[in-house]
């Protein structure tokens, strides 16, 4: 799903895990600062692969909310993140206050905008509980103030090594008064996480996943998009590249490859939802939608008619596997869907066409597992498929992984 960067969702998880403290004197108390995830039923979810003797996890940081409880106020010096095997620390990422200052300056302008639509937020973040009163602007939190930490708008958690990351915490070092410095230390609970169902991957023939669950400039920092990926077509006769997704110069949506394919349900299950409102007739020109704004500015012009999802996501079906996991097949092309909501699907059977609907920018099918129906707030999950082995991409090692994480494109035929 292309990312809605200028637009009105693109200016941009309370279940409260506990806190631990790092007491440093008898004068600092849990009471003074608490913390918790931004956003309900927050699952840190890492990508594991291993490759050979190679084991690499990469983590997605969690949106946190600060909040001082005391009489004075306090500044964020920096954060530093944590990476442990077996209670050793193996990685540390350091964020200074400046980089700290900034974001967070970001985000609480973008929230305190009472311009900003509940849904764009959520499409950012999740499912999130926003502090009550108002919010700090900076490092420096007042007296009953809270800052929003957006971590995964910042960086992320990279490890390689012979072991896995099993354990994971974020320190938080703040000047309480002058001259005294404390630090916070708010452990994470890791959920590692395996997709459930014997899926088959959801398109057939040559294709190229152009945004894998790695690519943390598209989907990777977004809410339930978090395992999310496009597909377009690996090979496109008539190309100049096998890199091309379309012929030279396209004139209309039958020069991508990709366009009109049918699109498979991955596994057995109900149909949760269905949109099928988007007029692709506004999206068939490339000389279009190809333009800095336009796809933009028709999002926000159907927003009103057919809601949020149906306008991000295009038209789209949602299915409930019935084991706690969902796919959604988005940008779908109008009049294609072959589904009712509410009805039984089988695995293989066909639910739709790639389109190029919503928030596109040329014919793909964007697709995902979360653990819910809802696209704004449900948590994003790893998927792995019957059809597409773990040794699909690098067959000279063994290979363990929970999603296709091995690059950020990967090209590939499928039966």
């Amino acid at each position: 799903m292309k990312s809605l960067e200028g637009s009105v969702a693109g200016k941009m998880l309370c279940a409260f895990v506990g806190t631990a403290f790092l007491l440093v004197a008898a004068a600092w108390s849990e009471e003074r600062v608490s913390v918790r995830y931004l956003c309900n039923g927050e699952k840190v979810i890492p990508v594991v692969c291993s490759i050979g003797n190679w084991r690499i996890t990469d983590i997605k940081l969690p949106d946190l909310v600060l909040t001082n409880n005391g009489g004075t106020a306090l500044d964020v010096e920096c954060a530093e993140i944590l990476g442990f095997v077996s209670g050793t620390e193996a990685v540390r990422v350091r964020i200074s206050g400046g980089e700290l200052r900034e974001a967070i300056r970001n985000t609480a302008g973008w929230l305190g905008d009472p311009n900003t639509p509940l849904p764009a937020v959520q499409l950012s973040f999740g499912e999130v509980a926003l502090p009550e009163g108002a919010i700090a602007e900076g490092t420096g939190v007042d007296a009953g103030k809270s800052a929003v930490l957006p971590f995964s708008k910042i960086s992320y958690l990279h490890h390689v090594g012979q072991s896995a990351l099993d354990g994971m915490e974020i320190r938080l070092t703040m000047n309480v008064e002058p001259g005294r410095k404390k630090t916070l230390v708010f452990p994470v609970q890791l959920v590692f996480y395996r997709s459930r169902g014997d899926y088959l991957f959801p398109l057939k023939g040559d294709l190229r996943i152009a945004y894998t669950p790695l690519s943390y400039i598209h989907h990777r920092a977004s809410g339930s998009q978090e395992f999310g990926m496009d597909i377009v077509a690996a090979v496109q006769k008539g190309a100049a590249s096998f890199t091309d997704i379309s012929l030279p110069e396209p004139k209309q949506l039958s020069d991508y490859g990709i366009w009109g394919r049918d699109v498979l349900a991955i596994g057995d299950g109900i149909v949760a939802g269905i949109g099928d409102k988007f007029p692709e007739e506004r999206m068939c020109d490339p000389a279009l939608f190809a333009k800095p704004g336009y796809t933009s500015g028709l999002l926000k012009e159907l927003l009103p008619a057919i809601g949020w999802t149906n306008a991000v996501a295009g038209n789209y079906v949602i299915i409930d596997h019935r084991n706690g996991e969902f796919s959604m097949y988005a940008h779908l092309q109008e009049g294609s869907i072959l589904v009712k909501a509410r009805e039984s699907v089988k695995k293989g059977q066909v639910v739709g066409k790639v389109g190029n609907t919503g928030n596109s920018g040329a014919p793909h099918l964007h697709f995902q597992l979360m653990d819910s129906a809802d696209f704004f707030t449900a948590n994003g999950l790893p998927v792995m498929f019957g059809n597409v082995p773990e040794d699909a991409i690098i067959s000279e090692y063994p290979v363990e992984a929970n999603c296709l994480a091995f690059s950020d494109s990967i090209y590939g035929s499928v039966p």
